[in-house]
């Protein structure tokens, strides 16, 4: 404890570091920070209801970048025929993330505040502990080495704003009004009707621990692992999986990856079970210009239960179209406030053992001088779920589409139309809802926009159509 209240007493002068100014002093740690701000007051009519009534909230989003994101560790030496340590940390940060928020009319002091303790988050794209030797190493740790089998999943341009929950911030509701501000439209539209991803074979919660070896070329590598259910003597059942990661480049920009592991004794621990899965994949990226680049992919998972002799599969295929770059992502005042939407247009379909079929037509072209028609764009979620009908059950289908112009970068008015199933706690009625808005975006000044909106949500039954008069929706803004 001595130590710790040293380190504080080290590191405080450091990060809380003073200089001097006419004004008295200034605090430089905040010149390692981000202050996001944001005050809207939202005006609405229910026409249907004949009430109206407004809503004004102001929030603040600090974030302290302590150690900026950046490659961190040591990388093996220069000289290749001596075994070094690679220890490496890919865009790794450590982040002090903290919002204050209030609603209402009253923006004293203390409502701004939630006093809430918020820890430091570390964040980082890979973790690697190797010891590497010419082109062999071997693993005592790693985030890319795994015991998983899923090479592939019905794929989207907006795979990254469905998988919300994966973010941190998002998960543990770290972020300034998380369910307003990212995957706004709730995608997929389907909700768990829409399975994603049918074959996962996922052991990576019940290992205490694996070590791995493997080779490494420019266009080929190869991984090879060993994981047991326990640790040392406690694992009395001898519980082990294995398996084996391998990639390779045959071609210019074509890449095929296999996946494989297999249990043994696994069936004789809480799981009950046995797993042999195979996965293989291949994705080709057709570079057309310098901003268009077609890739179509397609995969295959296959597991075999030894236990109960159950045999599962999911075949994937389709094809995205980025319009913009490959490693361009934006974000969207009405889908997501996060970078973590690629440009473009992409089309993907899965189906499993069980003759289980969805299909996926995504579409997302923010408009400006860039787009693919000046000043057009929108986007498109189209979700065709079982559309084989198989499982006993029924084919699900569900749209929602945007369509915008913008006027001298100033002016955007748009106009939004989606119909999908009704669906009450995870269960589809035999009702539809019909979905459309008449809207205009404007951004008059900088850091002020406010947002005119004209929506209906139609029910629509088995019997007959029951319209609704809709909602007058206005929203204003500061946010900077």
């Amino acid at each position: 404890m001595k130590r710790i209240l040293v380190l504080l007493l080290v590191l405080a002068p450091m990060l809380y570091a003073q200089d001097a100014s006419e004004y008295g002093s200034l605090l430089t740690t905040g010149r390692a920070a981000s202050l996001g701000v944001e005050a809207t007051t939202t005006f609405v009519w229910d026409v249907e209801n004949e009430s109206a009534g407004l809503e004004t909230r102001a929030g603040l989003e600090l974030i302290f970048n302590l150690f900026p994101p950046a490659d961190r560790g040591a990388p093996p030496a220069d000289d290749p025929d001596s075994p070094a340590v690679r220890l490496l940390l890919k865009n790794a940060a450590f982040t002090w993330w903290n919002t204050f928020a209030t609603s209402g009319g009253n923006y004293e002091q203390d409502h701004f505040n939630r006093w809430m303790a918020r820890p430091l988050i570390l964040t980082f794209d890979t973790f690697l502990a190797d010891l590497v030797w010419k082109n062999y190493f071997f693993r005592v740790a790693s985030s890319t080495t795994t015991m998983q089998v899923n090479t592939v999943s019905l794929r989207s341009i907006f795979d990254e704003v469905m998988d919300v929950n994966d973010r941190f911030y998002y998960s543990i509701n770290q972020a300034l009004w998380r369910n307003d501000r990212y995957n706004i439209q709730n995608f997929p539209i389907l909700g768990n009707r829409m399975n994603r991803d049918m074959t996962d074979v996922d052991y990576r919660s019940n290992i205490s621990g694996i070590l791995a070896g493997g080779v490494e070329f420019d266009k080929f590598g190869a991984t090879f692992k060993a994981a047991s259910h326990r640790r040392g003597a406690e694992n009395d059942d001898n519980a082990w999986l294995f398996g084996a990661d391998i990639e390779a480049v045959p071609m210019d920009y074509l890449k095929i990856d296999f996946s494989a592991l297999a249990g043994v004794n696994y069936d004789k621990t809480t799981l009950g079970e046995n797993p042999v899965g195979l996965g293989v994949s291949a994705q080709y990226q057709l570079p057309l210009s310098d901003q268009f680049i077609l890739t179509p992919y397609a995969g295959f998972d296959f597991m075999y239960e030894t236990v109960s002799e159950e045999t599962e599969w999911e075949l994937g295929a389709g094809v995205l179209l980025y319009t913009r770059g490959f490693d361009n992502l934006v974000s969207y005042r009405v889908l997501d406030f996060d970078d973590v939407i690629p440009i473009g247009a992409s089309l993907g379909m899965n189906i499993n053992n069980n003759s289980r079929m969805n299909v996926m037509l995504s579409w997302f072209d923010p408009p400006g001088r860039d787009s693919l028609i000046e000043n057009f764009g929108g986007f498109l979620q189209l979700e065709m779920g079982n559309v084989l009908g198989e499982e006993g059950g029924t084919f699900d289908f569900a749209v929602l589409t945007q369509l915008e112009y913008m006027i001298q970068e100033k002016i955007t008015p748009y106009i939004r139309g989606g119909y999908k199933p009704e669906i009450r706690s995870g269960n589809k009625t035999d009702n539809m809802i019909i979905t459309t808005a008449l809207g205009c975006y404007v951004t008059p000044v900088h850091f002020f926009s406010f947002d005119l909106r004209y929506s209906m949500d139609h029910l629509l039954t088995p019997r007959e159509l029951e319209p609704n008069k809709g909602l007058f929706t206005a929203i204003f803004t500061v946010r900077m």
